[in-house]
């Protein structure tokens, strides 16, 4: 381990669901970078006619593309990775029991159906598909010893991106969507790893 840090799994400080509590600014730039990429990208594909959408459509996908893309890096910070697989603090509420629940900040990822409603004429057996595939490897991970839940995360990764590319095929604006979704939850949330801080912090 570097001398500048060290691992710490104790918190203190107003809840913070997004970042995990106590993070760094500069954990909280990185997080929120992540979350304007794929808008910007979306941005694009509006302005140069790739895809057509009414408003309601193009408010939705921002949506969540801030969602996905944010969650993926902020998931990764080591403040959220000390947050989220840390018991439920009294001022935390229910959210933080919501939240810090694997099972249900899983469920509520009901993303897949939206966009195959939404953007591909009801296409709702799209949605059924990856919500039971994504649901499926969300059980796999959660069930896994610890020592082998990021291994088999990124396995379960690697199927997904195969799939998305090969067989279930994505629909027109959201190429990126299932590989990203895929990183912010099962490896990103589910995946308990060392926290790490700098050495001189107290909390």
């Amino acid at each position: 381990m570097e001398k500048n840090t060290k691992i710490m799994w104790d918190y203190k400080g107003k809840p913070d669901f997004i970042n995990g509590t106590g993070a760094y600014l500069e954990e909280k730039i990185i997080g929120y970078a992540g979350s304007i990429v794929i808008p910007l990208l979306l941005a694009y594909f509006i302005f140069t006619s790739k895809v057509e959408w009414n408003y309601f459509q193009m408010i939705t996908a921002f949506l969540i593309a801030f969602d996905i893309g944010g969650g993926m890096i902020s998931n990764s910070l080591n403040s959220a990775k000390r947050f989220y697989n840390s018991s439920v603090k009294k001022d935390e509420g229910i959210t933080g029991i919501f939240l810090k629940n694997k099972w249900l900040f899983s469920l509520v990822h009901i993303h897949p159906f939206i966009i195959g409603i939404m953007f591909d004429s009801g296409n709702w057996l799209y949605g059924l598909k990856w919500y039971i595939l994504f649901l499926l490897a969300v059980l796999i991970v959660n069930l896994a010893p610890l020592y082998l839940k990021r291994p088999i995360s990124m396995l379960l990764i690697l199927f997904a991106n195969l799939l998305n590319f090969y067989f279930i095929l994505p629909i027109p604006g959201f190429d990126w969507f299932i590989p990203f979704l895929f990183l912010k939850i099962i490896t990103g949330h589910l995946v308990k790893e060392e926290p790490y801080r700098k050495a001189n912090s107290i909390h």
